[in-house]
């Protein structure tokens, strides 16, 4: 009767190690789409940031080139306009490596 009840006991342990290897392997695999959402989201905004300061810096020059001086430059409607989307671009990446080491450390 002790082997019958070492062999239940010894198949339980088994199952419910199997369940737990098969939910830590799920866990992991949403945290490393999570991870993958979020890279491709950040490169985006990577683009744009990319592509929104090339604009500030062609608008810069093309107002220096009318010889504005800089004051008159810097105050340029369009180039402030930018200059506050990169800064809400920039605090909107800082959230997004936040998520992405929140995610990387098991929080």
């Amino acid at each position: 009767m002790g082997f019958l009840r070492r062999l239940a006991h010894d198949l339980k342990a088994g199952w419910a190690s199997l369940r737990a290897g098969t939910a830590q392997a799920a866990t992991r695999a949403l945290e490393e789409t999570e991870l993958l959402r979020l890279r491709l989201e950040l490169r985006k905004l990577d683009d744009r940031l990319t592509e929104l300061c090339r604009g500030i810096g062609e608008r810069a020059v093309e107002l220096h080139e009318r010889g504005m001086p800089a004051e008159r430059v810097l105050a340029d409607h369009d180039v402030l306009h930018g200059a506050e989307q990169v800064k809400a671009l920039r605090a909107e990446r800082d959230k997004i490596l936040r998520d992405m080491d929140e995610i990387r450390s098991g929080r």
